[in-house]
């Protein structure tokens, strides 16, 4: 296995290893998943059909899964290495990830779900995911122990609550019907990076703790994974918002798949990027903007100006710069971890926050742009 390739050889500890041992934890985990559904949606095919709909993206061949590798992780940094004796914990976030992707898409307009049949065949698809993630759990090994299943169950519902409060904030808070430019930048940044950590960095928590408390970690590295999760998790949130805004040209590289273009703009959902961009617009550029969150159509002149805006006004400048300090108080955090290969592996997973994909698209988007004008 990849785990006997590790040493604490600096030269081994890089962006490749970290990836082939994702590819490894998943290639263990997703038969475990698909198991799982297979059982519950054997009942009926249009129900298996529905649970079946975010499963199947979610486990094609050679998919990597973040989610199971962090809660191998925290294991792994609790001092453990037979990691595959918590594979279905690391299913079981997967599942419980699953079922937040069937809800929101139940929320919204996204990935082709758009009747109200669609919509509330994916919602309980959604609630049949999170059981069958508790149940995935329950399936540990006895010696594990029931106090610490109880605390890992207590963390799923935990998260669980933590998740749809942000689902609210994102429906109902930071949208157009509220959207308020009279508001101090550093209040509305406030209130988004609250919905952040409820949506990304809760999850993202969990999964580090839930390896921990399964790998018999002290308190005081549990406390410190929570903060990491919840730093990262929050971070890999405005990233992923982030990628609202690529423009669906043939540039390099693959948008997020779960995420149509303009999908949150289209929705009249305010994030932090385009409040920040339509502080700064002229009226005339401002208006199209908001007519968009409106009406909530965009047409293709709009889908190929607004990344520039983006760029123009240093509203990605100013998300970059937010992620730089989650990347720094992470780097900060992982130093009160014992030094091991295990620790360097953890900063290698957030290293990514800085070389992220969407961020180089849009770079690239730009600077095609300026060279069409020169």
């Amino acid at each position: 296995m990849i785990t006997s390739l590790l040493s604490t050889d600096k030269k081994l500890m890089d962006r490749s290893i970290h990836f082939e041992r994702m590819r490894e934890t998943s290639k263990i985990v997703i038969p475990l998943i698909k198991d799982a559904y297979l059982k519950i949606g054997s009942q009926n095919n249009h129900l298996f059909d529905s649970l079946n709909y975010f499963v199947l993206k979610r486990t094609n061949d050679g998919q990597c899964l973040l989610r199971p590798y962090l809660v191998r992780l925290g294991y792994e940094l609790s001092g453990k290495n037979n990691w595959v004796d918590i594979a279905p914990a690391c299913a079981a976030v997967e599942i419980f990830n699953i079922s937040t992707y069937q809800s929101n898409i139940a929320f919204d307009n996204k990935n082709g779900i758009f009747t109200s049949s669609q919509k509330n065949n994916q919602f309980v698809a959604s609630m049949l995911s999170l059981e069958l993630a508790i149940d995935t759990i329950l399936k540990l090994d006895n010696n594990f122990g029931q106090t610490v299943i109880s605390q890992i169950i207590d963390r799923f519902h935990q998260t669980n609550r933590d998740i749809y409060i942000g689902q609210f904030y994102d429906l109902n808070e930071l949208t157009i019907n509220n959207l308020d430019l009279s508001m101090p930048e550093d209040i509305f940044l406030s209130l988004y990076l609250q919905r952040c950590e409820k949506l990304g960095g809760s999850l993202t928590s969990l999964c580090l703790e839930v390896g921990c408390l399964l790998g018999g970690g002290n308190d005081h590295l549990i406390v410190t994974l929570k903060k990491i999760g919840t730093m990262l998790g929050t971070a890999g949130q405005i990233v992923n918002d982030v990628s609202d805004y690529i423009p669906p040209e043939p540039i390099k590289g693959d948008i997020n798949g779960y995420k149509p273009y303009f999908s949150d703009l289209k929705a009249g959902k305010v994030t932090f990027p385009l409040f920040h961009l339509l502080k700064l617009m002229p009226l005339q550029k401002n208006k199209i903007i908001m007519d968009i969150l409106v009406n909530k159509t965009i047409n293709n002149s709009a889908m190929k100006e607004i990344p520039l805006w983006i760029c123009q006004y240093s509203s990605i400048k100013s998300i970059r710069k937010i992620i730089w300090s989650y990347y720094k108080n992470l780097k900060k955090e992982v130093r009160k971890i014992t030094k091991s290969q295990y620790r360097d592996l953890l900063s290698i997973a957030f290293s990514s926050l800085l070389t992220n994909k969407y961020f180089a698209m849009l770079r690239e988007y730009m600077s095609v742009h300026n060279a069409k004008r020169t």
